[in-house]
Formats: C-alpha cells, sequence, structure tokens
C-alpha cells in the first residue's frame, strides 16, 4: 500500500520507537512489555498515513489520464494544422508530454 508521512509523523514515529526500545529492553525478555498507548499510535499514524498516499496516489493518476488526453488532442491539432498552429500545437504537445513524464515519476515514488 502506498504511504506518505508527513514530517511530524516521521518525527512522532521515530520517538515512539526509541520509547518502545526502551520499554523493550527494561522489561522481561519473554512477554511484550510495550506500552498498548504507543501500539495504537503507532497504528493509528500508519493508517492515516495509508489512507493518504491512497488519495494522493488517484489524484496522480487521474492527473496523468488528464494530461495524457491533453497531449493526444494536441498531436491531433498538430497533425491536421499547418504552420504557425502547427507548431504552436507541437509545443503544446511536447509540454503534456513532459508533464505526463513528471507525473510517472511522481508515482514511481509510490511502488
Amino acid at each position: 500500500m502506498p504511504t506518505s508521512y508527513t514530517g511530524s509523523e516521521k518525527r512522532r514515529l521515530a520517538w515512539l520507537a526509541v520509547k518502545a526500545a526502551k520499554q523493550s529492553l527494561a522489561g522481561d525478555r519473554q512477554e511484550d512489555t510495550i506500552d498498548d498507548r504507543i501500539k495504537r499510535e503507532t497504528d493509528r499514524i500508519e493508517q492515516h498515513a495509508e489512507e493518504r498516499g491512497t488519495r494522493e496516489v488517484t489524484a496522480l493518476q487521474r492527473r496523468l489520464a488528464e494530461t495524457r488526453q491533453a497531449a493526444a488532442t494536441a498531436k491531433v491539432t498538430m497533425r491536421t494544422s499547418s504552420g504557425k498552429d502547427r507548431a504552436a500545437a507541437r509545443q503544446q504537445m511536447n509540454d503534456h508530454e513532459q508533464a505526463a513524464r513528471r507525473i510517472e515519476r511522481e508515482l514511481r515514488r509510490y511502488k
């Protein structure tokens, strides 16, 4: 699942990991000595990050589809035009294709 953590969530998870490690080292090795509140807060943060990541991936996929459609439209315009209109349509098509590549690179972050 894609996740997207904020800076404060990353810091909080690191702090919770330190607290859990201290509790684990201080307690009995045969049983779980980590406080349930730490586990719940960690789970809550991870759930929020997963939901946020899913929403971001969905938005990026939607935007990628729109950008690809715009590039296809510009390509059709370019092929059916001549002169300055053709050059402008070609530039527009190239801009849309470049934007689509940027969005694809951003989507790869979530895999």
